[in-house]
């Protein structure tokens, strides 16, 4: 190699390489402070970006398990105090039995009407002031069914459905299929706005008897339609179940005689039928009447059945079994839910998001009704134990509220098993992220320590290579002397 002073080829060469062994060191001992094999974009950007998304993930979860256990002491609260509710309704029923019999007298039910009432204000007072984080639970939490009979039209009162829970169902309207009148199947969809299609069908025929050539729900029974892949739970009940104020015909024509309606003042309207009249003509005459005393009121022929259905209200209407060969008209018979519909409307708060994401699979959704003894859900309201058919009547409606607590107090259970469910399963996918984000982002101390010490030991030698190499033009002198 020929010997130059302009340029000592042989210094840049050892000044490069002790450049790169010196900025390897750095980034050595940068790893080894730090503990990460990734600090910056450029040690490894398709790393980095990967690693962060996991890191957001794993915070996300982290904070989805402390949501879990924040939805489990709500729960636990709402739970709670529909367990005081439960024992105030049991001695409600107490009342209720007691002041039934005849050895006690309208005196001593006064008293008896005194703590009921009492206890029946108790229930509302529970109901309002059992709240989370500011958020009232029991007057109505998460989605709920909505009450509006033309919206809701199974919860008309001519199909049979007395009531409905849901569970997690999601908002939207859901439908029933019901075509044949002999095949015991029941079907319930909703289209959701994405064009999803969720439908499950269930065989009622455990539940229905044989009658008239008609399978329908044996009278005084209850049936309960659990539609648990899509979250609701449907009870369809059979005669002599509901009261009510709906009637149907049982009848092709009208039959000779008189419909009486009975006015605020005590003064009466009627409505004569003919022999043979046909349905549409009496629902008709009947409609005009009753919607001139109370607009709530109606009589309309149903177009699928072709019956006669009677709403009266607050009216005291008589005369139309005689005329039409009314029956209670909230009674299931295989085929009367085709085409009505439930319609879900999405309520304030019921949502726990469980998950990193945003998408269903990652909230889990909990619905608590009205527990007011005023709510559609207890429908407590007009009870009394003033007069022994007041106390009769009381009991079963108290038992019916006591069997809706203790369902809505199931319902909760459930999900607050569920939660439990889900905490260890976000631990276990917080463990395994963590794991396949630490292989990623973290250093391999042994193998960064080797790395460390052979960049220590290059960087030394390099540093003493480049001493040499700036001496090595010295050595032109001795060709001068």
């Amino acid at each position: 190699m020929p010997l130059r002073l302009g340029t000592n080829v042989t210094a840049l060469n050892a000044g490069r390489h002790l450049n790169r062994n010196t900025s390897d060191f750095a980034k050595r001992v940068e790893r080894l402070s730090s503990g990460l094999r990734i600090n910056r974009g450029a040690d490894d950007a398709a790393g980095l970006s990967l690693s962060e998304g996991m890191r957001a993930e794993i915070l996300g979860l982290r904070q989805g398990v402390r949501n879990v256990e924040q939805g489990v002491s709500l729960i636990q609260l709402a739970e709670g105090s529909l367990n005081e509710v439960s024992t105030v309704l049991i001695r409600l029923r107490e009342l209720a039995v007691a002041s039934a019999t005849s050895t006690n007298n309208d005196f001593t039910r006064l008293i008896m009407t005194s703590e009921f009432n009492q206890l029946t204000a108790e229930i509302d007072r529970i109901a309002l002031s059992t709240t989370y984080n500011k958020t009232v639970l029991l007057t109505g939490f998460g989605n709920a069914v909505s009450q509006v009979a033309t919206a809701s039209t199974a919860l008309g009162g001519f199909a049979g459905v007395s009531q409905v829970g849901i569970s997690g169902a999601v908002p939207g309207t859901y439908v029933f299929t019901d075509t044949s009148d002999q095949d015991n199947q029941l079907t319930l969809s909703i289209t959701l706005p994405d064009g999803t299609n969720l439908e499950q069908s269930i065989d009622v025929g455990t539940a229905l008897d044989r009658d008239n050539g008609k399978n329908v729900v044996a009278t005084g029974t209850t049936f309960v339609a659990n539609f648990d892949r899509i979250g609701m739970q449907v009870i369809i009940n059979g005669p002599e179940v509901q009261s009510g104020t709906t009637f149907r015909s049982t009848v092709a024509s009208g039959q000779a005689g008189a419909i009486t309606i009975a006015k605020a003042d005590g003064s009466t309207e009627s409505v004569f039928v003919a022999a043979g009249q046909t349905l549409e003509s009496i629902a008709e005459d009947l409609n005009t009447k009753l919607k001139t005393l109370d607009s709530t009121t109606f009589a309309q022929t149903d177009p699928i059945t072709g019956e006669l259905h009677v709403d009266t209200g607050e009216l005291n209407v008589e005369g139309l079994p005689n005329t039409i060969g009314a029956v209670g008209a909230n009674a299931y018979e295989d085929g009367r839910l085709d085409g009505k519909t439930l319609v879900v409307e999405e309520g304030e708060g019921g949502v726990f998001q469980v998950g990193a994401n945003e998408n269903a699979n990652n909230r889990i959704s909990v619905n608590i009704g009205d527990m007011r003894a005023s709510g559609n859900v207890l429908n407590l309201t007009g009870l009394s134990v003033a007069n022994i058919t007041g106390s009769r009547g009381a009991i079963s409606r108290i038992d019916t509220a006591i069997l809706a607590v203790s369902r809505q107090r199931g319902d909760l259970g459930a999900v607050q098993n569920r939660l439990q469910f889900t905490s260890a399963s976000l631990g276990n996918a917080i463990e395994n992220l963590q794991a396949a984000e630490s292989s990623i982002r973290d250093a391999d101390v042994a193998e960064e320590m080797s790395a460390f010490t052979r960049s220590q030991i290059l960087t030394q030698a390099a540093t003493a290579m480049v001493a040499q190499a700036n001496a090595l033009p010295q050595t032109a002198l001795t060709l001068l002397q």
